[in-house]
């Protein structure tokens, strides 16, 4: 079970790594309009002057059906339809104030190669409250989790873990062949008694006094008398006198 548990882990990791090279794999997306691109679309660079100059600056990331009251400027890049037209309408109703760039006049390079551009929306939204920036169309939405809004790749490559995962703990836990018969132990004889004799008289450390015993009970043994005649006597030496010992207790019985 412990080896089916490390070849998990060794998957999981896999199947990780495999992961993380799909997202490095996923190309990185164009330049938009969204005041958090730095790239040459963005507007960035506007929303950090307004932000530096003093204006109360935010970023809409919710439907429009749930903007705060608080803000009183809404800046929109990407033309509106259906039901949005009629909650801007509404804004607008409630004394808000719609400012549209769809231009390219102040983005991250327009503003780069003329930063005085910027103040033109200064002057359009200075006093006006609070100024979000609608991020919503290039994916920035509170409403969505964030594996909805991971790339194609990541989502095949986690199926492909999780699918493994499963595959190897039901390999692990699920018999799929009939359990395998064991031959059952094979009797034993007297051999297996002395050893054991051996065996324990060597952790007693008492070899040599069961030797002079073996001796003392058959006298006329010379091998039992030269073997108990040994002042340091090794395993062999009581493994062949208990051997003695067991064959003259059964001639004499």
């Amino acid at each position: 079970m412990k080896a089916r548990v490390v070849e998990i882990v060794v998957l999981a990791v896999l199947l990780a790594l495999l992961a993380s090279i799909a997202l490095s794999s996923v190309a990185p997306p164009p330049s938009v309009h969204s005041s958090f691109d730095t790239g040459r679309n963005g507007y960035r660079a506007l929303y950090d002057v307004l932000q530096r100059e003093g204006i109360p600056v935010t970023r809409l990331e919710l439907p429009l059906g749930m903007m705060s009251s608080r803000i009183g400027v809404l800046v929109v890049t990407t033309r509106f339809r259906g039901n949005d037209l009629r909650r801007l309408a509404a804004f607008k109703k409630r004394g808000g104030f719609v400012l549209e760039l769809y231009g390219d006049r102040y983005t991250n390079l327009a503003l780069s190669k003329d930063p005085t551009r910027a103040r033109d929306v200064y002057d359009d939204v200075a006093g006006k409250g609070l100024v979000a920036f609608d991020e919503r169309p290039y994916g920035y939405d509170r409403t969505q989790s964030l594996w909805s809004v991971l790339p194609v790749p990541v989502h095949v490559a986690a199926g492909v873990v999780v699918l493994a995962v499963l595959l190897a703990l039901i390999d692990a836990n699920v018999r799929f062949a009939p359990p395998i018969v064991r031959e059952p132990p094979a009797g034993r004889d007297s051999s297996d008694y002395l050893r054991s004799m051996a065996a324990l008289l060597r952790r007693a450390h008492a070899g040599r006094p069961a030797l002079e015993r073996f001796a003392h009970a058959f006298p006329e043994s010379r091998e039992l008398g030269e073997l108990a005649a040994k002042t340091r006597p090794d395993d062999a030496t009581v493994m062949r006198a208990a051997t003695l010992y067991a064959a003259l207790r059964k001639e004499h019985h």
